[in-house]
């Protein structure tokens, strides 16, 4: 083995530690909004499986489902759940519209989007 390439793989190997470092550091500058999406999204899930037995749902309601959902992420031992569930309804029903997966239909109740 020449000097050239023991240089070649340290820089190699430097380069290698370089980008994994930096691929850690952004994923976990970014972990709290991919975790609070993780959690919309299973909250969703849970409101459409609720909603494919029943015909609508009211906030309270909503509430009530939600209220002992975990949502975390395969590597990290980190994980969020809803604190407060009535506050986190009105945030679930608000991303739900914007995703077109619920519409109003009266009375403060929600339906499934056909």
């Amino acid at each position: 083995m020449t000097a050239g390439q023991m240089i070649l793989g340290i820089l190699l190997f430097a380069a290698a530690t370089a980008i994994l470092y930096v691929w850690g550091l952004r994923k976990s500058m970014t972990q709290a909004a991919d975790l609070e999406q993780a959690l919309l999204h299973k909250c969703a899930a849970r409101v459409l499986a609720y909603l494919r037995q029943h015909p609508s749902i009211s906030q309270k309601e909503i509430a009530r489902q939600i209220q002992t959902v975990k949502a975390g992420q395969f590597w990290s031992r980190r994980q969020v759940q809803v604190q407060d569930a009535s506050a986190f309804a009105k945030r679930l029903t608000q991303y739900m519209l914007e995703q077109q997966l619920l519409e109003p239909d009266g009375n403060a109740r929600y339906k499934r989007k056909p």
